[in-house]
């Protein structure tokens, strides 16, 4: 079975959110054999979403079951408000994800001059620092992209399994799932996030996975997903994580 739980209707506000925004998301989804479709647009543009949209998308393409959810960007410190703004919401599942360290848009081309203040090895333990707080907030059922610090392709110096270990220790123990993101093979850094080794990791501490695409446009849904099932296949899982209603239901490959 084949899901896409990252993909993004309104991109980056660059769109509307109508209901022909979503059916071709939709279609696509159905062309690449996905079962699952998973509308989780930022949570900065939140005021955009449009509920009755995705009702009559859902009408429109029943063949592809439409799951509502939102990426979230995790700021320590606000986790009342990320719950209070959860809880008002009808959401399938909710992505937690970490984009930006003090302020600095880590993963922006405009920003990447910021990475000049930073020791890479030091940047690595503060974001994975960041993401464990994230995972052990359990606000969220998924942790987005978890290796993304590498988008623009710096790595540290020793073993990247072993930096993200800390994260993936802490995701465990909150039981929360990851997601195989294709859109890293479209970066600078050229990867799946995770990285294969990272993957093979979170199978031995019993953390479930998801797959994504992050297609911030509909031709990108399901882009590469067949792979990721692939890759997660090669790391030893046999299932992968649905959601409805924040419950997660484990489906096989």
């Amino acid at each position: 079975m084949l899901v896409d739980y990252h993909a993004h209707p309104l991109g980056h506000a660059d769109r509307e959110y109508t209901v022909e925004q979503l059916v071709r998301f939709a279609e696509q989804a159905r062309q690449r054999n996905i079962a699952d479709l998973g509308l989780a647009d930022h949570d900065m543009y939140l005021d955009q979403l449009d509920l009755a949209a995705v009702a009559e998308a859902r009408r429109l393409c029943a063949e592809v079951n439409i799951r509502l959810g939102l990426e979230v960007d995790f700021f320590p410190g606000q986790e009342d408000r990320i719950g209070q703004t959860l809880a008002s919401l009808p959401l399938d599942y909710c992505i937690g994800s970490v984009h930006a360290l003090d302020g600095w848009v880590f993963d922006d081309p405009r920003e990447m001059a910021g990475y000049a203040n930073w020791d890479i090895d030091e940047l690595y333990a503060a974001y994975y620092s960041t993401l464990s707080q994230a995972a052990e907030s359990r606000l969220f059922d998924i942790i987005g992209h978890l290796d993304v610090i590498k988008v623009f392709g710096y790595q540290p110096s020793g073993n990247a399994a072993a930096m993200a270990e800390v994260a993936l220790e802490a995701i465990s123990r909150s039981g929360l799932c990851i997601e195989i993101n294709t859109n890293g093979r479209y970066k600078p850094a050229a990867d799946f996030y995770p990285a294969q080794t990272i993957l093979e990791r979170a199978f031995q501490l019993g953390i479930p996975v998801t797959l994504s695409s992050d297609a911030h446009r509909a031709e990108d849904v399901g882009r590469d997903v067949a792979i990721a099932a692939q890759l997660a296949w090669q790391a030893g899982y046999r299932q992968i994580a649905t959601f409805s209603a924040r419950q997660r239901i484990m489906v096989n490959l």
